[in-house]
């Protein structure tokens, strides 16, 4: 399913009444989408002949047409020529391909796809500059270093003795709308941390290649924006839901090869970097402009299958309902600050777009901010303009008919769609759960060494609460709107923080994670910048202990536990050794309702039920049994086995002849003469 269809609302009355216009039908109760018209036709079309005639930017059709009428000739030609009136109709009926979200949906045969549009938007995370964070507060974004400046790590790690262009106040509000250069390297390791945006509609970028090429695209994309325009109604369906008579701003290509406008280079910082081209060097590039277009806009005969056209449709494709030739100029990325709104808008992007897919790298973002981004696609649409011209009628009872002369002419425009919008925090992703080995030197010592590292990787995955402190953390990744993905699970990535490992430890088994709340013995980080650690635990020998960890960065986030660890420190007259085992939490035990057997069938009750609990009650402050055994039970499960009947049935495998064994399970007390 495409992602946008979009046709003109205003439908023309004689494609309508040949059953070829398209229109919104209702398809469900709330649904809807843009289709042929279902009506029976009221003409048949005979296209007689079709010519293309030079005109000086473009070339133009004539097409002579047959009309017919296709049931009761009554009333004909009062509806030609209703239908058929003089006047210019307009038809830039195309389609969007759907976009696949890949940062949340993480799905490789999409990511890899030779056809599939897809996007990603995420933060990547180099470093922390903790003092880069400080000295953000009260500077705008727009003050911040931009992806074509090149400070080191060394300039944000030691900023406050650094002079590098880490702040830049000298360009004013030219950041305010900042037009992307595509031929300078955008974000690098030197980075601390920037968000990164990639569309790939898989749609050609000829009219964006050619204006960047021809050093044109500052001139066009500003005439674009601040021209003259049209506004038209389309009908635009997004999924199965049709938005009616959408009021789009239309400009035609035409108007820029006659404009004088001059750049604004105070708002805008452009591919040119504020350098203003001379008047006879713009008037040969939008000379060269022209040849593009015409060339674009040569009659081209349909593709199989009803496929786009290159070039300008031909008055039998639009009967045919093939879509106009598209292609994308460049992307324009609002960012604002938390929601979309006129008055929260920070700055405007303007990106050309490439052949396969489209970066955009913003590095002008604060450490814990979240911002929203709103990205448009704007697009070159080769339609048509056509007029209907009456030649002759006839009204013969054998042989009704109109012949219709239409004039085809080619409408090149760019048009702005939204595609998607995005919400980031710019927060660190929590960490995943480290790498663990138990060491021990090879002597009669009383400790042992546990070496942690990273896991250098990224997963998705529910986050494990262990802490009262971790629930604030899961409200945190709740808000961030990046950090999930469709299935509802978090996003864990390990970046290269300085190592920092919190370390539980429990004496007993552990039933769940939850067993090690108030556990935690210690948190490591080494006293020189590395992602390693080494715990030393001292521990009583030849006894079990169960250990868990966890990661943390630097900004205090903690990874999911590791699995728990069951260890050992054996020690014998003058060597140690450990012996670690991964821990399993105990399930809970499951009812079998079937158990084969052959010969002999032994029944006797789970271990829970014939343990001694030395603990209970009828123990208490006494130092004898004499008088207790009446209250004393036996086993330490909640539902005691004990005193209650069973029915056990016995079916034989081959004869189906079934047994049933009626089992009383009885405590018995054998008191001694003293209990009397």
């Amino acid at each position: 399913m495409p992602q946008l269809v979009v046709t003109e609302n205003s439908t023309d009355p004689a494609l309508l009444a040949a059953g070829k216009a398209l229109v919104t039908l209702q398809t469900g109760q709330s649904t809807q989408r843009v289709e042929t018209t279902p009506e029976p036709p009221k003409y048949h079309f005979e296209f007689r002949d079709s010519v293309i005639f030079p005109e000086e930017n473009a070339q133009k059709e004539i097409v002579t047409l047959k009309v017919t009428p296709a049931t009761d000739p009554q009333n004909f030609l009062a509806s030609i020529n209703a239908d058929f009136s003089s006047g210019e109709r307009t038809n830039h009926f195309f389609k969007l391909p759907a976009l696949v979200d890949l940062a949340s949906t993480r799905t490789e045969s999409s990511s890899t796809s030779k056809s599939q549009a897809s996007y990603s938007f995420e933060t990547v995370f180099n470093y922390i500059s903790e003092d880069y964070d400080r000295l953000q507060v009260g500077i705008s974004e727009q003050n911040l270093y931009a992806p074509f400046d090149t400070p080191s790590i060394q300039d944000f790690l030691n900023i406050l003795n650094s002079n590098s262009e880490i702040i830049n106040f000298g360009r004013g509000d030219q950041m305010k709308n900042y037009v992307v250069n595509q031929g300078v390297q955008q974000g690098s390791k030197d980075s601390p941390y920037y968000n990164h945006l990639r569309i790939n509609q898989r749609i050609n970028n000829g009219i964006s290649r050619f204006a960047v090429k021809l050093g044109i695209f500052d001139e066009l994309l500003q005439d674009y924006l601040f021209g003259e325009k049209s506004t038209v109604n389309f009908d635009v369906q997004q999924g199965q839901q049709v938005s009616e008579n959408t009021g789009v701003e239309v400009y035609s290509l035409e108007n820029f090869l006659t404009t004088d406008r001059e750049l604004d280079l105070d708002n805008f910082f452009t591919l040119s970097e504020s350098i203003r081209p001379s008047r006879m060097s713009l008037d040969l590039r939008k000379h060269l402009l022209r040849g593009f277009l015409k060339n674009a806009s040569s009659p081209s005969e349909p593709r199989p299958g009803g496929a786009s056209t290159i070039g300008f449709r031909r008055f039998k494709d639009i009967y045919d309902n093939v879509e106009a030739h598209k292609e994308v100029f460049c992307y324009s990325v609002a960012k604002h600050a938390g929601s979309i709104l006129d008055s929260t808008l920070i700055q405007t992007f303007y990106v050309p777009a490439l052949e396969d897919s489209t970066p955009l790298v913003d590095t002008q973002v604060k450490y814990g901010k979240n911002y929203a981004y709103k990205v448009v696609g704007h697009y070159m649409v080769i339609g048509n303009s056509y007029e209907y011209r009456i030649v002759s009628t006839s009204s013969a009872p054998d042989d009704t008919h109109a012949i219709i002369k239409v004039t085809n002419r080619p409408s090149i425009v760019l048009l702005p769609f939204d595609i998607f919008t995005k919400n980031i925090n710019v927060v660190q992703m929590p960490p995943v759960y480290p790498q663990v080995s138990f060491k021990t030197k090879n002597d009669a010592g009383k400790s042992i060494s546990i070496y942690l590292s990273p896991t250098k990787t990224d997963m998705f995955a529910p986050f494990t609460i262990i802490t009262k402190e971790d629930e604030q953390q899961l409200e945190m990744l709740q808000r961030l709107p990046n950090g999930r993905n469709l299935a509802g699970n978090f996003k864990f990535k390990t970046y290269g923080d300085q190592g920092l490992y919190e370390v539980f430890r429990l004496s007993d088994p552990p039933k769940s994670y939850s067993d090690f709340k108030d556990a935690k013995i210690g948190e490591i980080s080494m006293p020189f910048n590395t992602t390693d650690a080494i715990f030393r635990d001292p521990v009583v020998p030849n006894k079990k202990y169960y250990y868990m960890f966890r990661s943390v960065n630097q900004k205090g986030m903690v990874s999911n536990p590791t699995t728990v660890y069951e260890t050992t420190l054996l020690i014998d007259a003058d060597e140690s050794k450990i012996v670690t085992d991964t821990y399993s939490f105990p399930k809970p035990r499951n009812k079998e309702s079937a158990l084969e057997f052959r010969k002999l069938l032994r029944i006797t009750p789970a271990v829970e039920h014939i343990l001694f609990d030395e603990a209970q009650p009828a123990l208490f402050q006494k130092d004898s049994l004499v008088g207790t055994l009446d209250d004393l039970n036996l086993g330490i499960a909640e539902k005691a086995v004990w005193g209650r009947k069973f029915k056990i049935r016995i079916k034989s495998k081959t004869s189906g002849k079934m047994i049933d064994i009626i089992l009383n399970v009885d405590l018995t007390k054998n008191k001694t003469e003293e209990e009397f």
